[in-house]
């Protein structure tokens, strides 16, 4: 009789599949992804778009967060999950991003060779700190948007008077300028530099492969390698390098690329406080 029990679990166990949920159902191009997976004892193995995600104990379950590429090709992308009967399908919808023309100062719009380079080094510098951003989460609590009324938006197109044209890459938001710029989670900062078109940046690395910049600060208040809780002030908002007045652009790095930090921010990301998922 023991061992008929026995069995019986164990087919039980055996037949137990993963219950897959994704935020939001339909998504655009730029768009980050949540992935939630309950109904499972461990980290699952899955890949969306061909690429391995990395998961990190949520309050039920499983999450992972990836970035729907800006230049994607396809209408969908295929998610798998080891153990799930099917990939999941998730459509992806065209977006037209919106036009708009800026005028900055010359050496902004045709930048000479040499600050080519510089521009060049400072893409590399910030690039690096991403895989920083790797491991188990440094947060507890859902990310916050800075305050501040949305001047720019993620994605746009923006000529300037060279007549050269550059998709925007974060979110902009008005705030005085000299006021505190916050951190959006807990985290370490990975970078404080001053950049040519950037100005005065910090970045912080929350691990699970997020990681949030602030550009265009009128200086940083933090230095690398410090630990930063949500709210705690990592600079003042400024207008250094490429800008037309004082503002804070807020950039969202997740696993695959850069996101609209709008629809990152209402992700119901679920990470527990004592960084143990509870019984799926």
């Amino acid at each position: 009789m023991r061992s008929l029990l026995l069995l019986c679990a164990l087919t039980s166990v055996a037949a137990a599949k993963p219950v897959v949920t994704i935020s939001p159902k339909t998504v655009h191009p730029g768009d980050p992804v949540l992935v939630t997976v309950t109904g499972v004892d461990e980290a699952p193995v899955a890949k969306a778009g061909g690429q391995p995600l990395a998961f990190f104990a949520a309050r039920q379950g499983f999450q992972a967060v990836f970035a729907v590429p800006l230049n994607i090709d396809e209408d969908h992308v295929m998610l798998e999950v080891k153990g799930d009967d099917k990939p999941t399908s998730i459509p992806v919808l065209a977006k037209k991003f919106r036009e708009t023309k800026l005028v900055v100062e010359d050496e902004y719009a045709n930048p000479t060779a040499d600050d080519g380079k510089l521009i060049d080094a400072d893409n590399g510098a910030i690039g690096a700190t991403y895989a920083k951003a790797a491991g188990e989460p440094l947060f507890h609590h859902a990310f916050r948007q800075p305050r501040g009324a949305i001047t720019g938006y993620f994605g746009e197109w923006r000529t300037f008077q060279d007549g050269h044209r550059a998709q925007h890459l974060g979110l902009d938001l008005d705030e005085t300028e000299g006021s505190a710029v916050a951190a959006v989670n807990d985290g370490t900062v990975v970078l404080v530099r001053e950049t040519f078109l950037a100005g005065n940046v910090v970045v912080i690395a929350h691990g699970a492969g997020i990681a949030s910049m602030y550009f265009h600060l009128q200086k940083a208040t933090v230095a690398e390698g410090d630990h930063v809780r949500q709210g705690e002030r990592v600079g003042l908002v400024g207008h250094t390098g490429r800008t037309t007045g004082p503002h804070l652009h807020v950039g969202i790095r997740v696993h695959g690329g850069l996101v609209d930090p709008q629809t990152f921010f209402k992700l119901p990301l679920s990470v527990p406080s004592n960084g143990v998922a509870r019984a799926p």
